[in-house]
């Protein structure tokens, strides 16, 4: 795959992940499970969702180096 698509590959799975955790948290919330703290847009779902796209997008341009 050339780059632009990678960078949309990650984009549209960071995105997609971003909101399937925040789906994740209001669950987690309403049903009174996990931290007291648990809130929407945390650092932690942001994280993960970025660990996802960085993961989507290094597959999308097959494993070279971004100077490739």
């Amino acid at each position: 795959m050339n780059d632009f698509v990678a960078l949309l590959v990650a984009a549209l799975t960071f995105c997609l992940g971003y909101w399937i955790a925040g789906t994740l948290v209001r669950f987690a919330v309403r049903y009174g499970l996990g931290h007291a703290h648990l809130g929407e847009g945390s650092l932690a779902q942001v994280a993960l969702a970025l660990a996802v796209g960085l993961a989507a997008w290094r597959w999308a341009r097959g494993g070279r180096p971004a100077g490739a």
